[in-house]
């Protein structure tokens, strides 16, 4: 008996029905977007974080590396190896042989 109403009432009220079911979908639709959209502001939140993390420790951490790089450059080596002296020298004759083309090129123009 209560089916056969309802049947009568939807038969009836098409109209009615078309109205509940589009308003049900709209609601489904922006529950759906709403989710979607949450998702992806999370997301970015999310890599936010990230690049606010590592800033913030790249920052703590370049204190730490001034001083030490200041402690580095106040100890003196006791002793030169053979390579830094042949380094030394080559970059000497470098040195030299710039000077000689700046010269020369000086007294060009």
């Amino acid at each position: 008996m209560l089916q056969e109403q309802i049947m009568l009432y939807i038969r009836e009220n098409t109209v009615m029905i078309g109205i509940l079911s589009s308003i049900v979908i709209l609601l489904l639709l922006v529950m759906i977007q709403v989710t979607r959209t949450r998702r992806e502001v999370h997301k970015i939140c999310g890599k936010i974080r990230k690049y606010f993390d590592v800033i913030l420790s790249e920052d703590e951490e370049e204190a730490p590396a001034a001083k030490e790089e200041t402690q580095e450059e106040i100890q003196i080596p006791v002793y030169q190896t053979a390579e830094e002296e042949q380094t030394g020298q080559e970059d000497s004759k470098e040195n030299e042989e710039l000077r000689l083309l700046m010269d020369i090129i000086s007294e060009v123009f």
